[in-house]
């Protein structure tokens, strides 16, 4: 379906923890983690499409700043003393508007507080972002980032297209520090293949629309 693949490095981050991670809660400060930004594009963009990123609708339990991990059965626990450095929706909507400004300059990506009169609305949901121990607690976990995404025009609400979108991505060990560099390249891959998913579909819907 989409077929930019990026290699993601980890930076901007607090001093990693080390050794197992730990489930249970802990009563010391918590570490807090960001996710890198890709580079922001220097292309002018005098004729770019406006979309206007709206928040992702998210489950209640991944709403917050507490790092996710399903263990079997579906069940949802939380990294003790770790967080992320801002609630999951706004970090994922503000790589999605990186991603856009990134890798699309036939875009300009803009958030409702911005104020700006968007052609478009991308909308989305966010389905998982996890880290996944498939094979177990002492297995290295796989973190996996799905969404489903939906592309509106503004002047008549008019929905363009929707789909499901993401990526996943293998940590090296069950340390927190190769689990969350973990989540930084499925959250990379999964919103670069957000923002290539919207330039697409603005495309074709304009030359559609031309062509009548």
């Amino acid at each position: 379906m989409i077929r930019k693949s990026l290699t993601a490095a980890l930076i901007g981050a607090a001093t990693f923890l080390t050794g197992c991670i730990s489930f249970l809660p802990e009563n010391t400060p918590a570490t807090v983690y960001r996710l890198s930004a890709p580079e922001p594009s220097s292309q002018l963009r005098t004729e770019a499409v406006i979309v206007g990123v709206q928040r992702p609708l998210t489950p209640r339990a991944l709403s917050g700043d507490q790092i996710a991990l399903s263990q079997n059965r579906g069940q949802l626990v939380f990294a003790s003393g770790a967080e992320w450095i801002t609630p999951v929706p706004r970090l994922v909507q503000d790589l999605i508007v990186e991603s856009m400004d990134a890798f699309e300059p036939s875009l300009i990506a803009s958030r409702p507080e911005d104020g700006v009169r968007a052609e478009f609305e991308l909308a989305t949901e966010l389905r998982s972002f996890e880290a996944n121990y498939i094979n177990g607690e002492n297995s290295a976990p796989t973190v996996v980032v799905r969404m489903r995404a939906r592309l509106i025009r503004m002047s008549d609400r008019r929905l363009v297209a929707v789909d499901a979108i993401g990526a996943q991505a293998l940590a090296r060990s069950t340390s927190l520090s190769d689990i969350v560099a973990a989540f930084d390249a499925a959250s990379q891959e999964a919103m670069a293949n957000v923002a290539q998913w919207t330039a697409e579909q603005v495309a074709e819907f304009h030359d559609a629309d031309h062509q009548h």
